[in-house]
């Protein structure tokens, strides 16, 4: 058997009769997944701030040029607001409160709209980049999917390979 990883899931592929197929978590799927995971704050932290993970702490993700690698790299979103040093609640796999103030170039997510990590720490966007293209010159070093919007407030959290932009 083989195992990938895609979208904070494991996938086990086995072959029965000839024919490959792949199963969540190498069994079907189970209610027992891990969908959110405790983190100490790096700094203030607002609910639905999508952050990245160095050590214990949470940190807010950045897809802006110049960024270090790992800000291209988060992991899900705040469950809920945190001061720096207190333990938060990350989303890793799940639906995800995502409030006004952690949406870029909009005031509430557009239901059915697919998300982006945004230029802006710990933001998200429904543009690939604020002008709506997907090159370096306008502020973005990587493009990253972390979902899709259900409503005006809520995301579901499928984070995305990041695809880095080169000049």
């Amino acid at each position: 058997m083989t195992e990938r990883a895609l979208f904070n899931r494991r996938y086990t592929s086995y072959t029965p009769n000839g024919t490959e197929v792949w199963l969540i978590n190498g069994a079907g799927v189970t209610t027992t997944s891990v969908s959110t995971q405790s983190f100490t704050a790096s700094e203030d932290l607002i609910q639905g701030e999508v952050v990245f993970v160095s050590g214990v702490w949470a940190v807010p993700a950045t897809a802006a040029s110049g960024a270090s690698n790992p800000e291209y790299y988060p992991v899900g979103l705040t469950s809920e607001g945190a001061f720096q040093n207190a333990t938060v609640q990350v989303v890793l796999d799940d639906v995800a409160v995502v409030s006004a103030g952690n949406i870029t170039a909009d005031s509430s997510l557009v239901p059915g709209e697919l998300y982006y990590l945004s230029k802006y720490k710990g933001e998200i966007t429904r543009f690939q980049s604020a002008s709506g293209t997907i090159v370096r010159a306008s502020g973005y070093g990587a493009v990253i999917t972390v979902g899709t919007a259900l409503s005006t407030s809520e995301l579901q959290v499928e984070i995305g390979t990041p695809v880095i932009l080169t000049a």
